[in-house]
């Protein structure tokens, strides 16, 4: 297989784009300008992909370079041989609206314009060969090729390749897009009309910078969860515990997936780094109970199914995340020492669904009940008074059950589609508190914003409450272009000053994919937005209490019944199931006597068996994968309490 790189510079001074070609053989040219002539509508067979790997600055500040670098590569990832195969830089005004932040990243190319001419990138690409390339732009540089940005904003870029498919004619084959956020215009390098270069005045009078009167008071969620891990069907006192799988033990490990996210967390709120303590006060950790009740259990030792699993003979092995979760824990601890906590519902339970379960005693476990766990094992006192929909949407009857649970600020988030159903103008989310209930007020959060950085990380998803209008594919484009796009979403009612309320929630999904070098970037950015003065800290209990400031009339029609993606919402017989064991497990809890040997009462040997019933409804599972998995947990656990049952005998009271 034949690699290479081909590299494109356009600066200020340079009048043509040079190009370098640098195959594995050692072989170096200078390829062509094609004309720009356009090609047809893309192949609906794959033929070739653009891979973005670098972008370089991720974010325009006033001080950073002036130029654009775009590294990456071009597979041909089709079934013949592609010739002709050309490039070329494109780009579209400031986003005005956040549902731009998601349509500008598919479908027309209608609102992009060239930076430059087409690009040679190969005069034929075989099966399987990749090609590198380097497109490297000025924002502004007069009548030179340039982005022509003068001003901060979000902007979209875009890569476009051409090329012939053998026994085919030229066509559009692909194309990567991404947000370019532009904090604030570096100066500009252009030389004076007469070929002289600028002064140092004029250097300095052309910087743009952003306009800091209306910072956006920014509360950031940090989230802690998984999918559940804890085989289903055991009841209390069960040892030892058993996992279905081991994948916890490397996500806890030292670079593994929760570990990652504890320590970006801890080293952004450190003194060393926020030593006026703003990331302090901005970032709230959002923990789900039901991770830290699964890690608490591996702390004593646990094991693993090794096989399918059938209940209590399932075959085990030994857990390897022991170690681990000890430290982990401890970590986590000693952070929810100095930093504000609060929990998710329980499981990332599926409010609407439980709902519809109807059992007043389930909902309160998985809503109030949530607190009580994180302060018993992390020995702190969590924020209460806030509901966290990290991925549902608010419906109705998500609604009715929060206001069932007494006085309450669901954060959810806000609805919106693609376009405005009068006018067809691109809409953006309105996150202004509603008054839904005398004791809910409910805060949105930009689903669009939201949607940006779940498509971070390693593992991109779409979450459930998204409008299909704004669901874009999520694996199509590379990390390094999905953690632009959350740069630029984070950032971009920081930049839309016109945009009101000047608040913002940031929340990514409860189970967040990051490595290091996104967790990173995304901390650091919101850490520069605040110090560059477009964003100050909204402390959790502050959005709380202001929220419940709202005034108690008018109160709002409540939300739809249903909202969101179709295909992650849970099927009514799932409800009815577990409506029916939990029926039977309260009967049965009743009935229980505490054990005189251990000292476990009977709502503590069911109450694993009441917490199954929740992680089957948990929105952590992937849409396509959630109805298969909740029948799954559900018949376990209908299994168990059959046994139990069957069990029973009749004590006499008389003792005789």
């Amino acid at each position: 297989m034949r690699t290479g790189t081909v590299t494109a510079l356009a600066r200020t001074v340079v009048l043509a784009a040079v190009v370098m070609l640098f195959s594995t053989w050692s072989v170096m040219a200078l390829p062509t300008l094609a004309p720009r002539a356009g090609a047809s509508e893309p192949s609906p067979l794959p033929f070739l992909k653009i891979r973005i790997d670098k972008v370089t600055p991720e974010v325009i500040t006033t001080t950073s370079d002036s130029t654009l670098t775009v590294t990456g590569a071009v597979l041909n990832v089709g079934d013949r041989p592609v010739r002709d195969v050309v490039i070329r830089m494109e780009h579209a005004r400031a986003v005005t609206s956040s549902s731009q932040l998601r349509t500008d990243l598919t479908g027309d190319l209608d609102q992009f314009e060239p930076v430059a001419d087409f690009i040679t990138v190969a005069p034929e690409m075989q099966r399987g060969e990749s090609v590198g390339f380097t497109l490297s732009y000025p924002l502004r540089a007069g009548d030179h090729p340039s982005l022509r940005i003068g001003e901060p904003g979000v902007y979209p870029v875009l890569i476009n390749v051409n090329g012939t498919p053998d026994y085919g004619a030229p066509a559009r084959l692909d194309d990567a897009r991404f947000l370019l956020p532009v904090l604030g215009v570096p100066p500009d390098d252009a030389e004076r009309s007469d070929g002289e270069s600028l002064s140092a005045a004029d250097t300095l009078n052309s910087v743009v910078p952003p306009d800091t009167s209306q910072p956006v008071r920014t509360t950031l969620l940090w989230p802690l969860a998984d999918r559940p891990r804890l085989a289903p069907g055991a009841p209390g006192g069960t040892t030892p515990v058993r996992l279905v799988d081991d994948t916890l033990a490397a996500s806890l490990a030292p670079g593994g997936r929760l570990d990652t996210l504890l320590s970006a967390a801890d080293f952004a709120t450190g003194p060393t780094v926020d030593s006026g303590g703003q990331m302090r006060a901005t970032l709230c950790l959002a923990v789900d109970p039901d991770l830290l009740v699964t890690v608490n259990a591996m702390t004593g030792g646990y094991v693993v199914n090794d096989g399918p699993d059938t209940g209590p003979s399932t075959p085990t092995r030994p857990g390897a995340g022991q170690d681990a979760a000890i430290n982990w824990l401890n970590r986590l601890r000693a952070l929810a020492g100095r930093l504000c906590v609060a929990p998710t519902n329980y499981a990332q339970a599926d409010l609407s669904a439980l709902q519809r379960v109807g059992d007043p005693g389930l909902s309160a476990i998985a809503t109030n009940g949530a607190g009580d766990i994180v302060d018993q094992i992390l020995g702190t006192t969590s924020i209460r008074g806030a509901s966290i929909l990290g991925d549902g949407p608010l419906t109705r009857p998500a609604l009715d059950l929060l206001a069932a649970q007494g006085q309450t600020v669901p954060i959810a988030a806000a609805h919106i589609t693609a376009q405005d159903s009068e006018t067809g103008a691109p809409e953006t989310a309105d996150v202004t508190p509603v008054r839904y209930r005398p004791d809910v007020v409910a805060v949105g959060f930009d689903p669009a914003v939201g949607a940006a950085l779940a498509g971070a990380g390693t593992d991109p998803v779409a979450p459930s409450y998204l409008d299909p209008s704004l669901d874009i594919p999520v694996h199509h484009d590379s990390q390094t272009a999905r953690r632009q796009d959350a740069l630029g979403a984070l950032l971009w009612r920081g930049l839309t000053p016109s945009e009101q309320p000047r608040t913002q929630i940031l929340m990514p999904p409860l189970v967040w994919s990051l490595d290091a070098d996104d967790a990173q970037a995304i901390l650091t950015t919101v850490a520069t937005t605040i110090h560059a003065g477009l964003a100050v800290p909204r402390p959790l209990p502050m959005l709380i209490a202001e929220s419940n400031a709202v005034p108690p009339q008018p109160l709002q029609p409540p939300p739809p019944e249903t909202l969101g993606n179709p295909r992650g919402r849970i099927d009514e017989n799932i409800d009815t199931g577990i409506a029916a064991v939990v029926g039977r497990l309260w009967g049965l809890t009743a009935a229980l006597a505490t054990d005189e040997r251990t000292g476990l009462t009977g709502m503590q040997y069911t109450a694993p068996l009441r917490e199954d019933t929740l992680r089957a409804l948990s929105q952590s599972v992937p849409p396509e994968a959630r109805n298969g998995l909740a029948e799954q947990r559900l018949g376990a656990v209908n299994r168990s309490v059959n046994d139990m049952f069957g069990a029973v005998t009749i004590v006499n009271p008389g003792g005789a």
